[in-house]
């Protein structure tokens, strides 16, 4: 605090409030702090129109990939509730060892192969 005047100094990049009031708020999506245009209807979760957008597809696209993976798992439990057990149990295998092959190893470290020879 300046002892002058009582307030709290500013970053040079951060924008100022404009009006005796004014809340700095920060961006939902990119981040960026930003000065609401009015204090009417609900606080702003953006600082612009094109982070709104992008977080609404953000959602759209999670909601998307949730319900591709819902279905795959039906489609997984009807299978496997068709088979007889122990085939099922086989098969549940054989599916979660797929899956960690798909994942693969983690990320690669520079110079591994020389340190597993």
């Amino acid at each position: 605090m300046t002892e002058a005047s009582g307030q709290v100094p500013q970053p040079a990049d951060r924008p100022k409030p404009k009006k005796k009031g004014a809340t700095l708020r920060v961006c939902v999506w990119c981040g960026t702090p930003f000065v609401p245009a009015n204090k009417r209807g609900p606080a702003p979760k953006y600082c612009k129109g094109g982070c709104r957008v992008r977080a609404h597809e953000e959602r759209v696209r999670q909601r998307e990939l949730a319900a591709i993976h819902t279905r795959h798992e039906q489609q997984l439990g009807r299978i496997f509730g068709s088979l007889g057990k122990t085939t099922a149990a086989k098969a549940r295998k054989a599916v979660e060892e797929a899956k960690a092959e798909q994942a693969g190893p983690g990320p690669q470290i520079r110079g591994q192969e020389e340190l597993t020879r």
